[in-house]
């Protein structure tokens, strides 16, 4: 393998359902194992992941704080949680104050790392920019941005989106609706008008998302042909392929 894709799942106001979208989109990269998967939690301070796959962070970038030279594969090994088959997680720390003690450079090093190991690296950023989540973005091949349906979510995420194009990202880029419903009053039309960029999938309420959420398993995964699920299998073919991406072609300057 040449190198894995970086892929990041981004929202710009919390509550859109971007780590559902994250975990979702991993599982179905994942492939039933077929392709190698990392999932990395960039929350640091609040972070979900554990939460919602049932796993126990007993590992996490905070281990090799102290670490002079620069992160080597086998020390990136070792911060890695196993979930499925293929399919691995970097967990945000659970200390407190652990968050705080890592960098934007240790973030970059691992973000080095993790695609010579990975087919895939798909990122669940926190809805903030910090430094932190500017190297994730600096280091994406592309980059998902979620959104839900509603005027102050949209609002939220046309300003996110003026940003990323203010900093030319060369990433590809897929804007989804996550939550999608007739009955928010919200019509295809009024999104487009909102926030005035291609809508690469729509992806709709389910009640059984809570559900999935305690029993640590991905829509994907239980009810792999929800539509659902089909959309963001339909997101996966996008990434995998590079068809229906919003392309930003001017280099970083």
């Amino acid at each position: 393998m040449s190198g894995g894709q970086i892929i990041t799942v981004f929202a710009a106001k919390g509550g859109c359902g971007k780590t559902t979208v994250a975990t979702n989109l991993a599982v179905t990269l994942n492939a039933g194992g077929t392709q190698q998967v990392c999932l990395v939690d960039l929350d640091l301070y609040f972070g979900d992941l554990a939460g919602v796959l049932g796993l126990t962070a007993e590992h996490s970038l905070c281990d090799v704080v102290q670490c002079e030279s620069e992160l080597t594969v086998g020390q990136t090994v070792e911060l890695l949680t196993p979930y499925r088959p293929g399919l691995d997680c970097l967990l945000a720390p659970t200390g407190p104050g652990a968050a705080a003690q890592i960098t934007a450079r240790l973030v970059a090093e691992v973000l080095s790392v993790l695609p010579m190991l990975y087919d895939y690296v798909v990122i669940d950023c926190p809805a903030v920019f910090n430094a932190i989540v500017v190297t994730a973005l600096d280091a994406a091949h592309h980059q998902v941005v979620v959104t839900a349906p509603e005027r102050p979510a949209l609002k939220h995420l046309r300003h996110t989106l003026d940003v990323l194009d203010l900093l030319y990202y060369a990433a590809d880029r897929s804007v989804v609706v996550n939550r999608s419903d007739e009955r928010s009053g919200l019509t295809a039309s009024d999104v487009d008008r909102l926030i005035r960029s291609p809508v690469a999938g729509h992806l709709p309420v389910w009640d059984g998302v809570p559900a999935s959420i305690n029993r640590g398993e991905p829509l994907a995964l239980g009810y792999p042909d929800h539509p659902l699920s089909q959309g963001v299998q339909r997101l996966a073919e996008s990434v995998a392929t590079g068809h229906g991406r919003c392309s930003r072609d001017p280099p970083r300057g």
